[in-house]
């Protein structure tokens, strides 16, 4: 049992920290950039301000210096959002929305289309009109841009896709992201496809060597691909993708994750929970002509009859720990971690209006004197752990992330 001291310790702690905790959405929660994205930094939280209409969502997007955004409510777009400017914050209060709701006028879909380098994006919901395949936008697309950080967004029905990286982006990293579609495709659409709900690309073009090679480098770490998801989750071209922690539970999934020409993916730690999901997690879409060369590894994957490695061309295996470093769970986990409503993937985080917080977790003493059959670890609930529990932790009266 944990004493009184302990418990008055642990009130005061949480109490002093309300800004820092809101980063932390559950114990498996980095609260920060990884992979491919650890060094994004957008605005530092600098020079916050609040918006509540496009038009100053707009002029807040527009100024070229540092600038964090808070949006309040639903803001609606009648076009894609060419965010050109660097070094910008975007979080979403809760209950906020970006909405566009043009479905049939491809030049009048999409939502934002990233341009300018080391952008955040948190907590944000985006909601289009629907799939109707007449080449329209994606509700997000990044778009060369460089160092972007997609974190606990709830990203639906895109009219293209919910969520493309292409013509060279870089560096990026989406994480705790839930891609879903709620509205039924519309068919008939000048593409050919009657069911358009392809989430993500990332690299649109076989041709596009020039520009994408050695670039369209994205991490995806416990992102949920959730119902209405019928393809696409990812299909790469060019990039080194490293897709961690994720859960596929679409009952519609026609396949997951896609490895195209030249993609060097590296996948492990996921769950495949659905029936169509675990059938087919992955297809080969590098068949024809001179565009067959791919690389692809899988490692340690729930739902899946065997795991892959497999290539074609001269390229060597891509192992994301030969360029940076993450943690990454058993797969048994992912459903429970990354499928829960109220902690997981999606909008989940609890975001204070105009409150700048830090992107980490600092280790912060508390004004208390324990005794030394104290001297043990806690987690949020109070409850003891052993020196192995992952996450947030109280332990001599201090706050800490452990690894």
């Amino acid at each position: 049992m944990m004493n009184k001291l302990l418990l008055s310790a642990m009130a005061l702690l949480f109490s002093a920290l309300h800004i820092q905790a809101q980063t932390i959405s559950n114990a498996y929660d980095d609260g920060k950039p990884l992979g491919w994205g650890a060094s994004v930094t957008g605005s530092n939280d600098e020079n916050p301000i609040t918006v509540t209409n496009y038009t100053e969502f707009v002029n807040a997007c527009k100024v070229t210096t540092n600038k964090t955004i808070y949006v309040k409510g639903e803001i609606s777009f009648s076009r894609s959002y060419s965010l050109n400017t660097s070094n910008k914050t975007i979080y979403g209060l809760p209950g906020s929305a970006l909405v566009n709701t043009n479905r049939t006028d491809k030049s009048k879909t999409g939502i934002l289309t990233i341009k300018g380098d080391n952008i955040i994006l948190r907590n944000l919901t985006f909601k289009s009109a629907g799939a109707y395949d007449i080449d329209g936008n994606d509700n997000i697309t990044v778009d060369g841009a460089t160092n972007v950080w997609i974190d606990h967004c709830d990203i639906q029905d895109g009219v293209d896709g919910n969520l493309d990286v292409v013509n060279g982006a870089d560096k990026v990293c989406i994480s705790w992201t839930r891609f879903r579609y709620l509205i039924e495709p519309m068919a008939n659409g000048s593409g050919g496809s009657d069911d358009h709900r392809n989430c993500n690309l990332i690299g649109n073009s076989d041709k596009n060597a020039n520009e994408d090679t050695d670039k369209l480098r994205v991490t995806f770490k416990n992102c949920w691909w959730d119902e209405g998801c019928h393809e696409r989750c990812p299909r790469v071209r060019f990039g080194k993708v490293h897709i961690a922690n994720c859960l596929f539970s679409s009952s519609v999934v026609s396949y997951c994750i896609g490895y195209g020409y030249k993609s060097n993916i590296y996948a492990e730690g996921n769950a495949f929970t659905s029936a169509k999901a675990k059938k087919t997690p992955w297809k080969n879409y590098a068949t024809s002509g001179s565009y067959t060369d791919y690389n692809i590894t899988t490692k340690d994957n729930l739902g899946v009859n065997e795991e892959i490695q497999a290539k074609s061309g001269s390229e060597d295996y891509w192992i994301p720990s030969t360029d940076y470093s993450m943690s990454v769970y058993d797969a048994s986990l992912v459903e429970s971690v990354v499928g829960n409503e109220e902690n997981g993937a999606g909008a989940t985080l609890t975001i204070n209006e105009g409150e700048a917080y830090t992107t980490g977790i600092e280790t912060i003493a508390v004004e208390t004197s324990l005794t030394n059959e104290d001297h043990a670890i806690y987690n949020q609930a109070g409850q003891r752990v052993n020196s192995n529990y992952r996450g947030l932790v109280i332990k001599n009266g201090k706050k800490y992330i452990q690894k």
